[in-house]
């Protein structure tokens, strides 16, 4: 059996099974904290309204039954204020009253201290995930009587980091005041696979640990639009932990019923803390409920619910060098959501953004072709473009129905890319490595190896990278010019996650004295450029023999190749007419179903063109060969050649209109949805 078709089978398997044992989300695990927090005498002054302890009130509040929960102080000495245990409600209660009773005191900050003694209370407990978190707003400052402080940074490089990496321990560290030891905590997240975060002020502390709770908890959120959230009758409890726009002042609830609530109302838990409010609603009332005095966008509801928002298959670490695919997949009581007229008026969305940049937002779709059999039934999906730029990227999920909406929150670590690619010089010319990156394995991936060339279009070489192992393009050796290449793959990871890899183009400079040229490349003249290209579009062409049988068959079942060039293959790429006339007195609703609808057409006809287009360049290249001996004899160009040429602009060119304007209709659709959501939300006020 042949590499191609070992690859159709696997992936064939892979759909029958997708149900069975692949990851269905990033479901809420069950946690281990151990939560370190620094009452050095430098406290009294970077935090004089003691907001950390009733910040980490946070995390008590929020985390479950089946959650462990420690805490640690730390100073000249380290202090166990919480024995580790399950988070019952007796240890609810010591926990608060133990936060209740720190104060800053001490002269030095001994972190190494806090580290070791963190470490010996994260003994294992069943499945939970072990983390600590420690916050510090100072250096490492050790009592002269114990040694140097420089010492005892080392001794954390050398022996603390080490020890949490064998144990599978992550530090969440907050660096809090710039004067912090940033270096020394960022370390100590990124070296044992944890997060890190600075926090420049003590009324912003409360942010990092529901930041924190967000990304290790992974909760089922409502959207705050604005000033107002939906509330459905699924849902059986509700938090709301939002920050103050004036500190002292209390945020103003606002039920469906239009009673206001505050914190002397009975049946609401109210923790209020100078900077924030953290609201605790059993069986809330469903409806739209406001709420007043919050700072914009920072304001999280959290929702206890039955009909969930799930993410199958999100990396927790991600390649530079991967087209993230985020799904979004509704489950009811832990059974998936299949009813048609609920999903077909529920719009998915997934919005991504790295640290510093933009955020970019996606509808989400069908799955990729290729690889829909990886995903479970129902599931949408939407691929955003590689990311590049290692670091920290926020994703967010939505679903937003008529009764209900869903958010997730996630945080992704993007890492080095599973390829590293350059180009070397080799006694038979030059060559592109493709190498994979440590611990970086796939399964089956199959792709293209793309060759471009400024001003004059693309040939590819189709590939099956054996796992974990790298692959090379020889470059012919009679090429002249610059090149570009890189490699599109798909396939899934070791433990069965889709994936999509496009790789960084590599530059390759094969002119005449150009360093690392291959041996015997001169100037050309324009005839001999123009029949280079000819060559590498013949090369191509053999290259594609070893899926031209797959190929067959789908041409055969389109109803031949021959279709394509006749009036009929006009009639099929025939542009859709443009929205126009629509009347005026319509709502912005129905606006927006009708721009959803073209858009969506437009969209299958760029997939039609594509599939056309793809098939019309692969007649190109034999076309091609035939008119290189054409030209041999007849000393013209091939006639048969030139009209099917002018098809291929044909095509071309409609193509690039239709992507234009379906991608100027959807920037429409989504401003007017925008809209339609604020003119509602005017309209319910009123």
């Amino acid at each position: 059996m042949s590499r191609l078709s070992r690859t159709v089978v696997v992936l064939l398997f892979w759909g029958l099974m997708a149900g069975l044992w692949l990851p269905q989300g990033a479901a809420a695990r069950d946690v281990h904290l151990v939560m370190a927090l620094d009452i050095s005498g430098s406290m009294k002054h970077t935090d004089p309204q003691r907001l950390l302890p009733k910040a980490a009130h946070i995390m008590v509040g929020l985390l479950n039954e089946k959650d462990y929960l420690g805490i640690l102080s730390f100073e000249d000495v380290t202090q166990t204020r919480l024995a580790t245990g399950a988070l019952t409600p007796a240890q609810r209660r010591r926990g608060v009253q133990e936060l209740k009773r720190l104060q800053p005191r001490g002269l030095f900050t001994d972190i190494h201290q806090a580290l070791s003694e963190a470490l010996k209370a994260s003994e294992p407990a069943g499945g939970a995930q072990r983390v600590v978190l420690l916050i510090s707003d100072g250096q490492m400052d050790i009592d002269p009587l114990k040694g140097n402080s420089k010492t005892f940074v080392e001794r954390v490089h050398q022996q603390i980091i080490p020890a949490y990496q064998k144990a599978g321990i992550p530090i969440y560290a907050v660096a809090f005041t710039p004067e912090s030891d940033q270096v020394l905590l960022k370390a100590l997240a990124d070296q044992t696979g944890g997060r890190f975060l600075l926090i420049p002020k003590a009324q912003d502390l409360h942010q990092a640990f529901l930041k924190f709770y967000e990304v290790l908890k992974g909760p089922q959120l409502a959207p705050l639009v604005g000033n107002s959230f939906l509330i459905d009758p699924q849902v059986q409890e509700a938090i709301l932990v939002v920050t103050r726009s004036q500190q002292g002042k209390p945020v103003i609830l606002e039920n469906p019923k239009g009673k206001k609530l505050s914190p002397a109302t009975e049946g609401a838990r109210w923790f209020a803390a100078p900077t924030f409010d953290m609201v605790t609603l059993p069986k809330p009332l469903p409806g739209n409920w406001t709420v007043s005095g919050q700072k914009d966008g920072e304001g999280k509801i959290i929702l206890m619910t039955d009909l969930k928002l799930e993410c199958p298959h999100l990396p927790g670490e991600a390649g530079a060098d991967e087209n993230l695919l985020a799904g979004a997949l509704l489950q009811d009581k832990d059974q998936p959501v299949t009813a048609q007229e609920v999903l077909n008026q529920t719009t998915f969305t997934a919005e991504l953004q790295g640290e510093g940049g933009k955020p970019v937002q996606l509808q989400m779709g069908a799955p990729p072709l290729e690889q829909k059999g990886l995903w479970p039934p129902d599931a949408r999906v939407a691929k955003f473009p590689p990311y590049n730029t290692p670091g920290q990227w926020q994703l967010r999920i939505r679903a937003l129905g008529k009764t209900f909406q869903r958010e997730r929150n996630v945080s992704l670590k993007v890492s080095g890319p599973w390829y590293k690619t350059q180009a070397v010089s080799r006694e038979g010319g030059r060559e592109v490595e493709f190498l994979p990156g440590p611990g970086r394995e796939a399964v089956e991936l199959a792709g293209w190896l793309n060759i471009t060339a400024p001003g004059w279009g693309v040939a590819g070489k189709f590939v099956q990278p054996p796992p974990g192992k790298g692959f090379c393009l020889a470059l012919p050796a009679d090429l002249s010019g610059l090149f570009l290449v890189n490699a599109q793959l798909a396939g899934a990871t070791a433990a069965g996650r889709p994936l999509m890899l496009e790789t960084l183009p590599v530059r390759v400079d094969l002119t005449s004295g150009a360093g690392g040229a291959a041996p015997g490349i001169g100037p050309r003249s324009a005839n001999a450029a123009t029949s280079q290209r000819s060559k590498i579009f013949s090369r191509s062409r053999k290259w594609l023999w070893g899926v031209l049988g797959l190929t067959a068959v789908a041409i055969g079942l389109l109803g031949g190749a021959a279709y394509l060039f006749g009036p009929r293959a006009l009639q099929l790429i025939r542009r859709q007419p443009a929205i126009d006339n629509i009347p005026d007195d319509i709502s912005p609703e129905q606006h927006v179903l009708l721009l959803k609808s073209h858009v969506e057409k437009l969209l299958k006809e760029k997939e039609a063109l594509l599939a056309n287009l793809a098939e019309v360049r692969e007649e190109r290249d034999k076309l091609l060969a035939a008119k290189e001996e054409l030209e041999a004899r007849l000393g013209q160009p091939s006639r048969d050649y030139q009209e099917k040429s002018k098809v291929i602009k044909e095509l071309e060119k409609r193509l690039e209109d239709a992507e234009k304007e379906a991608k100027a209709v959807q920037e429409e659709y989504m401003a007017l949805y925008a809209r339609s959501q604020q003119e509602k939300q005017v309209i319910k006020k009123g």
